[in-house]
């Protein structure tokens, strides 16, 4: 890490292992900076860097008396910034792992997850997901799945055609599908549901 180190850092170090808050400002001010712009490097995503530096003094901070510096803070810091980073593209690889295995579930056994959608525990991520189709095919749906008619009693109710219900219905269940895999926030909400309940 290209900085130089601070003129009375051991000085500040044995303080922040006493618990000083001003040697710990000294320091962070003097690091921050550096620190970001090494992790930015690796993950080429700013808003990810600073919650990583943050992450990283935050940790400094409630370990400040156990701190044991062998060579350098600048290369302390180093080792903490290169491990928070490995960690970060660990879980962010999970998430994407379970999403992609929601996703696939979402489009390839849609009756299983239109079963998790019509329960009580989803029933605002359904609203959301419903709230995007047209007038008519949101109502047939609402009338069909959540009303419980049959197709012949949506059409009565309607004033349609059976085979316009069957129409209305196909493009809702597409809809709702096209909207779980564009929304990643959908679709954890959902993972977690068929989790939790055996999906």
């Amino acid at each position: 890490m290209p900085v130089q180190p601070l003129l009375n850092e051991s000085e500040l170090l044995e303080h922040l292992r006493n618990g000083s808050h001003e040697a710990f400002t000294t320091l962070y001010r003097h690091y921050s900076e550096p620190v970001y712009y090494a992790i930015l490097a690796m993950v080429k995503d700013g808003p990810a860097a600073e919650e990583l530096v943050q992450e990283i003094f935050t940790r400094i901070w409630q370990r400040h008396a156990e701190i044991q510096i062998r060579s350098s803070f600048a290369g302390y810091l180093f080792r903490m910034s290169r491990n928070q980073v490995h960690d970060f593209f660990r879980k962010l690889n999970r998430e994407q792992e379970i999403y992609e295995r929601i996703k696939n579930l979402a489009t390839e056994e849609y009756l299983h997850v239109e079963e998790a959608l019509l329960s009580r525990e989803n029933a605002v991520l359904l609203q959301q997901a419903i709230g995007h189709l047209p007038p008519q095919r949101r109502r047939a749906f609402e009338l069909c799945k959540m009303e419980g008619l049959s197709y012949a009693e949506v059409g009565e109710a309607m004033g349609i055609s059976l085979s316009t219900v069957r129409d209305h219905m196909a493009h809702a269940r597409q809809s709702l599908r096209e909207y779980l895999t564009r929304h990643p926030e959908a679709v954890m909400a959902l993972a977690l549901f068929l989790m939790l309940h055996g999906g």
